[in-house]
């Protein structure tokens, strides 16, 4: 598993995902992560779920990637204690879409609480067939 530590500001969402993009394409070429998982989703779901720590959680944003069998897994934890909500708005809703589109876009995904303050959401992306 490979982890970066952020801080909680909005030029981290940038920086976790091309950190994201790098490690899975590093970690892809040594044949640690399965080859076929798309990158685009890949950026997008990262890019969502730090936003979300960074906006609504507290303290340092900490963004994991780990590979394990057919699927890459990032997770993103922060300090908040706000479990994060989907939400259906439509498309004339400015906001608020992030956790859709990592419910309908990743594989699998959840939340995690941590010990005392503070929370883990992890997604998952299989690769293509």
């Amino acid at each position: 598993m490979e982890q970066v530590v952020l801080p909680p500001q909005l030029s981290s969402v940038p920086a976790a995902r091309h950190w994201v993009t790098r490690t899975h394409a590093s970690l892809t070429a040594k044949g640690c992560c399965p080859a076929g998982v798309e990158v685009t989703v890949l950026e997008l779901l990262t890019t969502e779920a730090v936003a979300n720590a960074v906006l609504h959680g507290g303290g340092e944003v900490v963004v994991q990637l780990s590979c394990s069998g057919e699927a890459v897994r990032v997770a993103v934890s922060d300090a908040g204690a706000a479990m994060p909500v989907v939400r259906r708005a439509g498309p004339e809703v400015v906001g608020g879409h992030g956790v859709a589109l990592i419910d309908t876009l990743a594989g699998r995904w959840g939340v995690d609480a941590g010990a005392g303050a503070g929370k883990t959401v992890w997604f998952e992306l299989s690769a293509r067939g």
